[in-house]
């Protein structure tokens, strides 16, 4: 009987998370920041971004695709709004030092994107109090 207990309780308990591919994710961070620089047009705010995706094709095992975009400044701010809502989202899925260090790098470069290119649209720089997340109150 006490054997058929500690069975029970080892099937107890919480569920196990999955185990996060870090090629996926990092593949996934490549995405949007090619995304973010194919959309800015030729001007001293694209080497930024062009420099964010060095870095990630710089991680072995990265691998995206270089999309394709009609580069304007609208273009870019949207496309850099959604690198910086990914980078976010990835600090929770990877845990690991260098990664977090990688990925609050590309934040503070992307938000600092976003508020450039938020100026040069004549636009406040930042609206919200959590730039990449969205509904936060």
């Amino acid at each position: 009987m006490l054997g058929a207990g500690a069975l029970l309780l080892v099937g107890c308990g919480p569920p196990d998370e999955p185990e996060v591919d870090a090629a996926t994710v990092w593949g996934e961070q490549l995405r949007v920041s090619q995304a973010a620089l194919e959309a800015y047009p030729p001007n001293a705010l694209r080497s930024a971004a062009d420099s964010r995706v060095k870095q990630l094709e710089s991680l072995a095992g990265a691998t995206g695709t270089a999309p394709t975009a009609t580069p304007s400044l609208e273009a870019a701010l949207n496309a850099e709004r959604r690198a910086l809502q990914a980078h976010v989202a990835a600090v929770g899925e990877l845990s690991d030092r260098a990664s977090r260090e990688l990925l609050a790098t590309l934040i503070a470069g992307t938000a600092e994107a976003v508020s450039a290119l938020r100026a040069e649209l004549d636009e406040p720089p930042i609206v919200d109090s959590f730039p990449g997340q969205r509904n936060r109150p």
